[in-house]
């Protein structure tokens, strides 16, 4: 009979190891390229920046027309939808065998919380060259406000 010493250390680790695997084949699956690229078309990437009593929201949106892009606020919270169309969803593209497919497409949305109320009814947005600009007034109570200083 061997006997072998307990090491709390090492044998931490190799539960942690196991448990680190037995998630990984559960529950994250390995992606296959098709995945990855619809994975791309899901996520919108954005900028988000604040410019005097405004913030600027900058999304790209690679071929989409101004009248496919749907964005609802309130509050302080913006969600941006848009459609970006893809050679796989066109007619004449059936007839291809598709080798390999990242550029994206599909549905995207995106949804923002912002630090302070808006005005949601003041929005403006434009789309140039495949790149959405939402401009986002902040509420009224939010803007800062310049308090005089009176001398006594």
């Amino acid at each position: 009979m061997v006997i072998q010493r307990w090491d709390r250390i090492g044998d931490a680790v190799s539960l942690r190891d196991a448990m680190d695997r037995l998630f990984e084949q559960s529950v994250v699956r390995p992606r296959r390229e098709s995945a990855q690229a619809a994975d791309v078309a899901s996520r919108m990437p954005v900028d988000l920046y604040e410019k005097d009593n405004d913030y600027v929201i900058r999304a790209y949106v690679p071929g989409v027309k101004a009248e496919d892009v749907d964005i609802n606020a309130e509050r302080d919270s913006v969600v941006i939808r848009a459609h970006i169309p893809g050679e796989a969803e066109k007619e004449e593209a059936k007839g291809y065998r598709w080798m390999m497919g990242e550029l994206g497409f599909g549905d995207v949305v995106r949804g923002l919380s912002l630090p302070a109320p808006i005005e949601a009814s003041k929005i403006e947005a434009s789309v140039e060259n495949g790149v959405l600009t939402v401009i986002v007034p902040k509420a009224e109570e939010a803007k800062p406000k310049k308090i005089a200083v009176k001398a006594k």
